[in-house]
């Protein structure tokens, strides 16, 4: 597979859902899934979610697919290289944890994951890109 589908994004979506159910206490989250060129596919937010994350949420997917890396490496780089993200000059980069590159099982680009809501965003998001193309 090349680029994420709805299937696809429905299955991730689901696989985030029972994942935080079993290892994070059911709190109310966000998922968004996007292609490998950052257009989202899927937005989920469950109910009692915090609201930021409707427009936080899709825009760490957007990162995550855009670089090619998880938003939590971007940050680093940002932070080493005493970059500031405006440089990039994209409104819609975020570099809070919780944004994961998603990868085919040739180890290509295929889209992208942001999990919000939990303290645990980047844990999450990266079980499910591990995840991704085997749900």
């Amino acid at each position: 597979m090349d680029n994420v589908t709805l299937a696809l994004a429905e299955k991730i979506a689901a696989k985030a859902k029972q994942l935080v159910a079993e290892s994070y206490g059911g709190k109310p989250f966000s998922v968004a899934v996007c292609d490998k060129d950052g257009f989202l596919v899927l937005y989920h937010k469950e109910d009692g979610a915090k609201l930021l994350t409707i427009n936080l949420t899709p825009c760490k997917a957007y990162t995550a697919a855009r670089m090619g890396t998880s938003t939590a490496a971007f940050l680093d780089r940002l932070q080493k290289n005493n970059l500031n993200i405006g440089y990039f000059q994209d409104e819609k980069f975020t570099a809070l944890p919780g944004g994961e590159p998603l990868l085919n099982a040739q180890r290509q680009l295929m889209g992208a994951v942001g999990i919000g809501g939990l303290a645990q965003d980047g844990e999450v998001a990266a079980k499910l890109a591990a995840l991704a193309w085997d749900v």
